[in-house]
Formats: C-alpha cells, sequence, structure tokens
C-alpha cells in the first residue's frame, strides 16, 4: 500500500474508484456466470397430427409461462407394415400417418427457423421422436397379430440438415444407400437365379417352362430383397435387442445430434392397446440405459411412475459404470412434458432448466451435452436449484452439475432451494453419492445447505439431488463428480 500513499488525494481517489468498480463489476460476473432458462423438452406439434396446437401457438403458450425453450418431439415417421411370406415387402398392408419425413424435413426445420426469426423470447430447437424397430408375433388369421415394443422411444435432438432425417435408419423409411454393401451379397444370389433362368428359357419344353418360373422367383426375390432399404433390420425376426437402437443412436451421434431414451417405465401399452387388427405391446425398458451406450440421456422425470432414478438402480449403475471408467460418458436426465396439448394439460408442468451463458441454440444444446441442467415436475409452484455445487475445502475450486473436480482435501456439498413464487415451502433432500444416499433432511425453503463428506474415498464418484415436497413436485439434479487419488 506503500505506492498508494505517495500519490495524490484526486490520484488516490480515481484508483480506489477504480478497484471498487473492478470489484463490484467481478462480483455481479460470478453471479451472472449461469443464468437460468426454463424450457420444456417433449413437445408435439400439429405438424405431424399429433399435437393439438400449431408451433405459433406453443410459443404464444410458452411466453405466458414464462418458458424460454421448447424442444419439438413431432414423429420422425410413423408406418407399420404386416407382409405375408415370401414376399412380405411385395405382398403387404401398410398404414402410415403423417410424420416429418412424410410431410418433408425440410418443412419442418424451415417453419422452425421461421418461428425463431419472428421472436426471440422463447428459442425452438428442433427434435423428432422415433420408434426405430418393432417385431410381430402371432398371426392376423388367428386373432393374435401383436405389434412389440412400437412405443420403445428415442428423442432425436439437434440435427440442422434435412437429410439427416431423410436418412435415419428405421424400418419402412425411404431409399437408402447407407446399407448397400451389407445387403448386396443376399441380392447377387438373386441376380445369379435371374441370369440363370434367362439361359434356361432359351430352351424349349419343360426347361422353357422352369426358366420362366424362375425368372419370376426371382424378380420378385430381388424387389422383395433389395439391397436400397432404410434399416438392417425387419419386424419378422422376433426380438433384436438393443442392435436396432443403439444403430440409430450411432447414426445420430456421428451427426453431433442428441439422444435421449422416453419414458422407459411407461405405462401405456404394458397391458396391450388394440389398434385395428393388431395389438400394440411394450413392456418397461429401463434396461436398455444400461445396455446401449453413446445416448445422451434419458426423461428421469416425466407423466408415469419411475423406480429407475432410485438410489443405486439403472440410472446410478449407468453413472457408476462411467466412474470405473466402463463407458465413455455419463448420461443426463431431462423432464419430458409429452405435450400433446387439449384437456387439462399444462404446458410447464415438466420443466428443464439450463445453465447457459446466453440464450442461443448452440448454449442450450451444449448445456444438454454436458449435463448443465436440472429436471423438474411443477406443483402449485416450481422448485429452483440456486446454486449446487460440490467445492474442495483444502483448495477452495468448485464445480456446478455436470463437471468434475479433482480433489485434494474433502468435498463440501453446498446449495441452494427456493420456490420460484418465492414462498415457504417444506421439502425433503436427498444427496446421492455413488448410488447410496449419504444424507438426507428436510427444510423449508429458502433453504441452503452444506456438509462436508468426509467419508471420501480414492477413486471417481458422483452427488446428485432428488428433491421433493407438497405442492413443489419434484427437483431432480444432474450429477456432480469428483475424483480422488
Amino acid at each position: 500500500m506503500i505506492w498508494i500513499a505517495e500519490m495524490t488525494i484526486q490520484t488516490k481517489f480515481i484508483v480506489v474508484l477504480i478497484l471498487f468498480i473492478f470489484f463490484l463489476c467481478g462480483s455481479v460476473n460470478a453471479s451472472q456466470e449461469w443464468m437460468q432458462v426454463a424450457g420444456v423438452i417433449h413437445v408435439q406439434t400439429d405438424f405431424d397430427g399429433t399435437g393439438q396446437y400449431s408451433l405459433e401457438q406453443l410459443v404464444s403458450m410458452a411466453k405466458k409461462k414464462g418458458l424460454g425453450v421448447l424442444i419439438t418431439a413431432d414423429h420422425d415417421l410413423q408406418v407399420m407394415e404386416y407382409g405375408l411370406p415370401p414376399f412380405r415387402n411385395i405382398i403387404k398392408k401398410r398404414e402410415e400417418r403423417r410424420s416429418v419425413i412424410k410431410a418433408g424435413p425440410d418443412k419442418f426445420l424451415a417453419q422452425i427457423t421461421r418461428v425463431n426469426s419472428m421472436q426471440n423470447e422463447v428459442l425452438v430447437i428442433p427434435g423428432v421422436q422415433s420408434s426405430p424397430f418393432y417385431f410381430w408375433t402371432g398371426s392376423p388369421f388367428k386373432g393374435d397379430l401383436t405389434a412389440n415394443n412400437y412405443r420403445k422411444e428415442l428423442l432425436l435432438v439437434g440435427m440442422p440438415s434435412a437429410e439427416d432425417y431423410r436418412g435415419l435408419p428405421l424400418l419402412h423409411s425411404e431409399f437408402s444407400t447407407r446399407y448397400t454393401r451389407k445387403m448386396l451379397p443376399r441380392s447377387l444370389i438373386f441376380l445369379a437365379g435371374l441370369v440363370l433362368a434367362v439361359y434356361l428359357v432359351m430352351h424349349k419344353g419343360v426347361i422353357k417352362i422352369i426358366g420362366v418360373i424362375i425368372i419370376i422367383l426371382s424378380m420378385g426375390m430381388l424387389v422383395n430383397y433389395h439391397p436400397f432399404k432404410s434399416s438392417l433390420f425387419d419386424p419378422y425376426h422376433g426380438d433384436q435387442g438393443i442392435k436396432p437402437f443403439q444403430e440409430l443412436i450411432d447414426y445420430v451421434k456421428e451427426r453431433n445430434g442428441h439422444v435421449f431414451w422416453l419414458h422407459p417405465e411407461s405405462n401405456y401399452a404394458v397391458n396391450g392397446v388394440q389398434l385395428g387388427p393388431a395389438t400394440l405391446i411394450t413392456k418397461h425398458y429401463p434396461d436398455d440405459l444400461i445396455a446401449s451406450k453413446g445416448y445422451t440421456g434419458f426423461e428421469a422425470i416425466y407423466g408415469d411412475n419411475i423406480t429407475a432414478t432410485d438410489p443405486g438402480k439403472h440410472w446410478d449403475q449407468v453413472l457408476s459404470a462411467y466412474c470405473r471408467g466402463d463407458r465413455d460418458r455419463p448420461v443426463w436426465g431431462i423432464s419430458g412434458a409429452d405435450f400433446h396439448g387439449g384437456g387439462n394439460e399444462n404446458i410447464d408442468t415438466f420443466q428443464t432448466i439450463f445453465l447457459v451463458r446466453h440464450k442461443t441454440t448452440e448454449a442450450i444444446l451444449e448445456a444438454l451435452s454436458e449435463g448443465r441442467f436440472y429436471a423438474v415436475l411443477k406443483g402449485n409452484t416450481r422448485l429452483a436449484l440456486d446454486q449446487f455445487q460440490v467445492r474442495d475445502n483444502k483448495t477452495g475450486n468448485a464445480v456446478i452439475l455436470g463437471q468434475e473436480l479433482d480433489l485434494q482435501g474433502y468435498p463440501l456439498v453446498e446449495g441452494r432451494l427456493s420456490a420460484s413464487d418465492g414462498s415457504r415451502r417444506m421439502v425433503n433432500v436427498s444427496v446421492i453419492r455413488g448410488g447410496e444416499i449419504v444424507e438426507s433432511f428436510k427444510g423449508e425453503t429458502p433453504l441452503e445447505f452444506h456438509f462436508v463428506d468426509q467419508d471420501q474415498r480414492a477413486g471417481k464418484t458422483f452427488y446428485r439431488l432428488d428433491v421433493r415436497g407438497r405442492g413443489v413436485g419434484r427437483l431432480l439434479s444432474n450429477p456432480i463428480f469428483v475424483s480422488k487419488k
């Protein structure tokens, strides 16, 4: 401070003023480093006919609720086919409804661009709901025809190119050369049969008749088993496990998109839903969270009961596998609205709150990729996670949702919860570490908490929050990872 003492009074005043402004600005920047933007994921519009409202109407509704982001979930393709052997792809019954691919991915993306250009309060990000595979059991002649796993669905987010949607590896989709090399050998067999048949018809009598029959069969087989299909799979050879879904996950990942498993424990078709002459059955599929890899996340909160988010269950098992190094990336939990409109539905019941520096498509997609958000089921009011971080009590370094901290000392878990309307609400808070509840407590919002976890062992683990309360619904945070040597 000697250098200040040697200054004039005026200079001292200027220096102190500058330091004060710098300190003030630094404090403001630190507190406003991340802003919270409330969004709704899994919103269906009238583009594919499953939503009641247009995108413009949905944006207007979102504005009134104070939402800043909508992620759509119109169906990429809505098709079912049943064919008779041996020409199942020729002698078949096809049922198709409106979808993004049928109506045109260009139109789908263009309407989102247009709505975003007309206003800047609600950012719309393209997403499609996808059912890449199902398989038939039973028979239409016996009255027990069943489409299995048609409601096993994924949400694909953030692909900007119309060609990306046209090329999706889905059953019954458009002409594709993606699998031609793999399917070509089978086609060449039928082509060889056709060449042989042409030779036979050059003869007379029975040999010529045989040649004509082989020509008809070979041509039918070539059409039925052509190598330009949109999927490696078909619905006639039983359950193919995770393979068709992993194929779609990998495709979207290659195009820098994001994939989320939808409603893994939905009860909608567990006991069967009649659809014309067929029954739709989709059992719960939380095990697929473990079986599949490379996806971004899953619906951790939605309009059905879910057990995969319970301590030690599927979500924690996936996160623990990442901590052990058995998976390349963690997976994140979103809140899924499945909003169609009509009835007593509110568009803001299921919210995903993004932590971003700027409200742009790139920033939201980055937050989705890095787990910098939390999921909420709104009650009479909404819970807000004003702060959740893990701090090293020795170095003072701290990280937030989705980030990782290398520890020198013990982890200090701290945070603040409030009700969005400022009311005082009683909540139950569970702090989950590595799949186990390590701290649980009750309190009234606004509620601040912190504790030092002195049981920290060597290796990598994670902390996440599960908060519930009467009138405030539920809040699930994404994990924070810590490592200690």
